[in-house]
């Protein structure tokens, strides 16, 4: 034991041969000594196992663990009280065992455990208290196991939790107060179990997951409440479900160019109350974002976002067939590879067999996606949502064959409304494959194949004036007499004139797309 100009510091062989005499020595000497220091740093725990400061209490003073070494017993800090002086366990080497701060109580001085490394053994803070400076888990390795921090409860400082590495077990953070200083999981690297900040509460402070990675489990924030300003998710990194479902967020929220997000097979944020501007731009989402039951008050931007939602094939006639051809071919006996290969060639065709949604509620959400980008005044995504959401209603909503038959046309004829060039090759096509019959068909003896095409054409544009002269002209050059025009010939010209009407529809629809206001 020290005396630093007259305040009383505890530490090296001495801390640890009052450790040593066991919980009630070491609390006697915290009364007799409220204001002291106590440090423990680069002590060498190894040799003594379990490490037990269950319901120790600490002066006043600063805490120093910063590169101690514990060894392959349990450490545990179990309703451990913390005065109001810094506590330190940064570079902190904790062993293969557990290690437990549950109920934990920290003053208001700072909290460090960056760098700290954590073994193979659960962590536990479940309840702990922190005061009210800041805490720092910044590039702490949290080992292999558990980690738990349900209910535990932080003050008004910095929570820093940047660059932390977390293993592959569960991660809790259930029914935390964050408290109303600034949350920073930024470029932290989430393992693969499950990560849940259910019923959380993060306060008047920025919240940042930016570059944040999550694993390939899923990931809940139900129920949360985002009271600051500002909560950016942006360029985190999701492999598995994501879940915002129930939750509050009062200031800005960014879920912006997210990675790997193709991955995820739901990412809901039902039910949601979102209080200021939502930006979700930059996303291409292999599934349908649930945006259904939810409440905006501001604008959504939706730049550069697409959705592609999961299909599958109810039919199995085009699988089968194309397996049994891959049998004929190569043997009785496919290797995987060439099973695989057939249900892609089979959802290349979708109109052979029944490709549908795979969820049904697809549907809906698609509609609600759809509804948001016609308030935010996004015409193009919104007619991209609303061909989605035509073709997950295949045979599920549309059934009928003829509905279905007029779907196919739309599509292959004029993209959904989308494409000029489709309809305008129809029309040419059209024109140019109704020549020949013309021309064979005509009375006269020596017919021009120009005049042929010419009056092909101008079925096609009978709406223009000039095209009814042109018309009769080139009848009598191709039949002597419009009186003399057999009756085959007059139904092609009315069928082709049909043909023409829906072709300019689809050019002008295009165009209306295209160029909407």
């Amino acid at each position: 034991m020290a005396h630093d100009n007259k305040k009383v510091v505890l530490k090296g062989q001495a801390a640890i041969e009052l450790w040593l005499q066991g919980r009630e020595a070491w609390n006697k000497w915290v009364e007799e000594n409220p204001v002291a220091d106590v440090s423990f740093h680069k002590a060498d725990f190894t040799k003594y196992g379990v490490v037990p400061f269950e319901n120790y209490k600490f002066p006043k003073g600063s805490v120093d663990f910063s590169q101690a070494q514990f060894g392959a017993g349990d450490v545990d800090f179990t309703q451990a009280q913390f005065g109001d002086g810094g506590v330190y366990f940064r570079e902190t080497q904790f062993g293969e065992g557990d290690v437990y701060f549950i109920m934990a109580q920290f003053g208001n001085g700072y909290v460090d455990f960056a760098k700290a490394q954590f073994g193979e053994g659960d962590v536990y803070f479940g309840e702990a208290q922190f005061g009210n400076s800041d805490v720092n888990f910044a590039q702490a390795q949290l080992g292999e196991g558990d980690v738990n921090f349900a209910h535990a409860q932080f003050g008004e400082g910095e929570v820093y939790f940047g660059h932390a590495r977390f293993g592959s077990g569960e991660v809790s953070f259930k029914n935390v107060d964050f408290g109303d200083g600034d949350v920073i999981f930024s470029k932290v690297i989430f393992g693969n179990g499950p990560i849940y900040f259910n019923e959380s509460k993060f306060g008047a402070g920025h919240v940042y997951f930016n570059s944040a990675q999550f694993g390939e489990n899923n990931v809940y924030f139900y129920q949360v409440q985002f009271g600051g300003q500002y909560t950016s998710f942006a360029k985190a990194q999701f492999e598995g479900n994501v879940y915002f479902n129930a939750s509050i967020v009062s200031g800005m929220f960014a879920f912006s160019d997210i990675r790997n997000v193709h991955k995820a097979r739901t990412v809901s944020f039902k039910y949601t109350t979102f209080e200021s501007a939502v930006n979700l731009g930059g996303n291409r989402f292999s599934c349908v974002p649930d945006f259904t039951n939810t409440k905006l008050s501001h604008q959504l931007s939706l730049s550069h976002f697409t959705v592609n939602p999961r299909k599958r094939n109810s039919d199995r006639f085009v699988i089968n067939f194309i397996i049994a051809l891959q049998r004929f071919c190569f043997g009785h006996k496919l290797k995987h590879s060439r099973v695989k290969k057939a249900l892609e060639l089979s959802n290349k065709f979708p109109w052979v067999g029944k490709i549908t949604a795979v969820d049904k509620k697809d549907i809906d959400r698609i509609r609600r996606l759809k509804e948001l980008a016609e308030t935010n005044k996004h015409h193009k995504l919104a007619l991209d949502l609303h061909i989605e959401e035509m073709k997950c209603s295949r045979w599920i909503e549309t059934t009928s064959k003829r509905a279905l038959f007029a779907e196919f046309l739309f599509e292959k004829f004029g993209d959904y409304g989308r494409s000029i060039q489709r309809p305008l090759v129809g029309i040419a096509a059209t024109g140019v494959l109704c020549s020949p019959i013309y021309y064979f068909n005509s009375t006269v003896k020596e017919p021009l194949f120009t005049d042929a095409l010419y009056y092909s054409f101008s079925q096609m544009l009978h709406l223009i004036p000039s095209s009814r002269t042109g018309r009769s002209e080139l009848a009598i050059k191709l039949f002597e007499s419009t009186d003399k025009i057999p009756n085959h010939i007059f139904l092609l010209s009315w069928a082709q004139s049909l043909i023409s009407i829906a072709l300019v529809f689809l050019v002008g629809l295009a165009l209306r797309n295209r160029f909407r206001v």
